[in-house]
């Protein structure tokens, strides 16, 4: 029911009461993570708080979007473990009623038809052999393997057929990610990389024929070693350039594909044609197989270039910023705000003439060429961001945040654009009181500003409120305009938020997020220090009553701000890096490089490792310190949480620690984010000197 205050009650920030309470944004939580078509049917895959938050599927309909019921028996929960953050952990068998699932407790494969139980696919390793990276094909199921049997993590490309035969297509690639085989069988096309690059910095698109068992690679095109420009500040480490960036390829035909790449300076979408099969000699013997083809970049084509980036941050593996069915394609353009685009594929590309080209971040960048692509907004929302899902013969399937609406499933008609509501991540009856999100930049900044909202309550005049700058993870993660429960508790209780898009995130090109090479903890602070500068300068916030907060990387920033500079009031970590050292010797495989790129290789910048690490720089911080920590996390173990706060209370900074068991890298218990939640605030409360007897109801 809505609420119709008939008064509005004039009462100091920090003070308001909100039916928004951390019960309410720990229950109401049920992210969408994926969702496909079978025919009329939608299947998909979400939280189910009241079960303890194991990832459940939901099968509802197209016509009849409210009538949904659960596929998976209580007992299995859908997750992949797969570099430790999983994705793509479940797919449709479209030519019979079978539905593959990795459980999270086994990492096997099973399968279940709805309504019978599930069996296992793949033989019991007690969770040592994991998959990932689903995707049906018309020969089977194509799985990203990893082999934790050894201290060496192994992985390849396998088809595993309905019956349970295993059979391995590739393993040319450390890691790996979205095999994709040609409609005519011929040709596997994934992307891989090799340490140190992350995905988002050099990978390499491989085509490899398995038409035989000796699996020749066909061709590669690496984005490895690539000269681009990047950081080289005096005195700041300036590691080797990875080179570009390429994701989630797609085949348009046997001979063709669609693949994304960031050499113009941002991800953009577009087309490489491939040696037909008749044009390649069968091989028998791999001692016979020739080195594979160099494919040279300038053999992409473009299909669509926004200006904006269609592409991100591959932390999950299956994620999709593009779907096409060989008519026309469908992509996710993310800027500041978020954008769906579509072109038929039958029009052509039209060059540009140079006054007409888009700016480039990148100086060195190539003119882009103009393609045909249209807008998709029928709503008149505001899309923070889109999550691709599924093309279907008649909707596309997609998941959308916008400043108005939490987490939705849609159904967008391909014809008409006219989106469907299918699902709602969350059941509120209170979106009066969440956050009215604003893009905007500060010093130079880009930012997203969420001012204390509650339409109860209205502040002193002549008051400025408390803020919280909260600093996402990654860092190459993204602050984009959404409604959210868990920014909207501090909101409607009067403190306001701030989320900085500092160097090293994504959304803003290459160049941008190459700022933060080599200067991780120095660069991400002195972005943020420029925008909480630029909202006090704007008289928007009591320069006193700041707070920072971040989780992940995002904790490292607020350890090495409270260490570096004297802005804060005080600062929240949850499961944050304090010690560099101790994080490349203690972190798993898929992140055990990843600070030669964000500091310097080891050990080369042994140096920057020890004088960055917040572990060794306790004496520098003087403001009171949140610690939030789950015991099982095996990103940022908890032994480095317990280091800290022991070396805090050897400098005798005030600080509290809170460690929650059976919690991972991300909390999800109903009743940890409760605690969690209430204790931030609680911690805000006492250090703003916001009198607790005197909230208001």
């Amino acid at each position: 029911m809505k609420e119709f205050p008939q008064d509005v009650v004039t009462a100091p920030y920090g003070t308001w009461s909100s039916p928004l309470n951390a019960a309410e944004v720990a229950a109401g939580a049920a992210p969408i993570f994926d969702a496909a078509f079978r025919g009329d049917e939608i299947f998909y895959s979400t939280k189910i708080p009241t079960e303890k938050a194991r990832t459940g599927l939901v099968r509802t309909s197209l016509s009849r979007p409210g009538d949904s019921e659960q596929v998976i028996p209580s007992g299995f929960n859908i997750r992949s473990a797969v570099h430790e953050y999983g994705g793509a952990s479940w797919a449709l068998d479209q030519s019979s009623e079978v539905i593959y699932f990795v459980n999270a407790a086994d990492q096997r494969v099973w399968q279940i038809i709805p309504g019978r139980a599930p069996h296992a696919l793949t033989p019991d390793t007690s969770g040592r052999i994991r998959y990932g990276d689903l995707h049906m094909s018309s020969w089977g199921l194509l799985c990203v393997r990893e082999d934790c049997r050894s201290t060496r993590r192994e992985r390849a490309i396998v088809l595993l057929t309905k019956h349970g035969t295993t059979n391995v297509l590739s393993s040319h690639s450390h890691f790996m990610a979205w095999p994709r085989l040609s409609p005519d069988g011929s040709t596997l096309a994934f992307i891989g990389w090799e340490h140190p690059n992350m995905p988002w910095d050099g990978t390499t698109l491989w085509l490899v024929d398995v038409r035989t068992p000796a699996t020749p690679a066909v061709a590669a095109l690496s984005g490895d070693g690539v000269e681009r420009p990047r950081r080289s500040d005096p005195g700041m480490p300036s590691p080797t350039d990875p080179g570009i960036s390429l994701l989630q390829p797609e085949f348009t035909s046997d001979a063709s594909l669609h693949v994304i790449s960031d050499h113009a300076g941002h991800w953009s979408l577009y087309g490489l044609d491939i040696d037909p099969v008749a044009a390649r000699p069968v091989v028998t013997d791999a001692r016979h197989a020739e080195a594979p083809v160099q494919l040279d970049i300038d053999r992409l084509r473009p299909v669509i270039d926004t200006g904006e980036e269609i592409g991100g941050a591959l932390w999950q593996l299956g994620t999709r910023w593009h779907l096409n069915d060989g008519d026309e394609v469908w992509a996710h353009s993310q800027g500041a705000t978020a954008t769906l685009v579509r072109r038929r594929l039958t029009d052509s590309p039209v060059a540009l003439e140079p006054d007409q080209s888009s700016p480039s971040s990148d100086p060195a960048a190539p003119n882009p060429v103009a393609t045909p692509w249209e807008t998709i907004d029928t709503t008149g929302e505001t899309f923070g961001t889109i999550e691709l899902l599924d093309l279907g013969r008649t909707h596309l399937l997609l998941t959308a945040k916008s400043t108005r609406r939490p987490g939705v499933l849609y159904a967008v008609d391909r014809v008409t654009g006219l989106f469907t509501e299918i699902a709602s991540e969350r059941l509120d009856t209170h979106q009066g009181y969440y956050s009215r999100p604003q893009v905007g930049e500060l010093g130079g900044v880009p930012v997203v500003i969420h001012p204390p909202h509650n339409p109860r309550f209205a502040a002193p005049d002549d008051e400025l409120p408390p803020y919280i700058v909260s600093i996402h993870g990654g860092p190459t993660g993204q602050a984009t305009p959404e409604m959210t429960a868990r920014t909207s508790y501090f909101t409607s209780q009067g403190i306001g938020v701030l989320e900085v898009n500092y160097a090293g995130s994504t959304g803003f090109g290459r160049a941008w997020r190459d700022r933060l090479r080599g200067g991780w903890g120095v660069v991400d602070v002195e972005d943020t220090v420029a925008a909480v500068n630029g909202l006090v300068a704007a008289g928007l916030a009591d320069p006193n009553r700041i707070a920072i907060s971040g989780a992940s990387s995002g904790g490292w920033t607020v350890l090495s701000a409270l260490a570096s500079t004297k802005v804060f009031a005080c600062g929240t970590s949850y499961f944050g890096v304090t010690d560099l050292m101790r994080f490349v010797v203690d972190t798993h495989d898929f992140e055990s490089h990843y600070i030669d790129g964000l500091v310097g290789p080891w050990p080369a910048a042994q140096d920057e490792y020890i004088t960055r690490s917040p572990i060794r720089r306790t004496t520098d911080i003087t403001v009171p310190v949140a610690v939030m920590q789950g015991d099982r996390d095996p990103i940022v173990p908890p032994s480095q949480a317990q280091e800290f706060v022991d070396t805090l209370e050897l400098a005798g900074v005030e600080y509290i620690y809170r460690l929650y068991k059976g919690e991972s890298h991300g909390f999800v218990r109903a009743e940890t984010i409760i605690d969690s939640l209430e204790s931030e605030f609680g911690f805000y409360v006492d250090v703003f000197g916001i009198p607790r007897a005197h909230q208001h109801g």
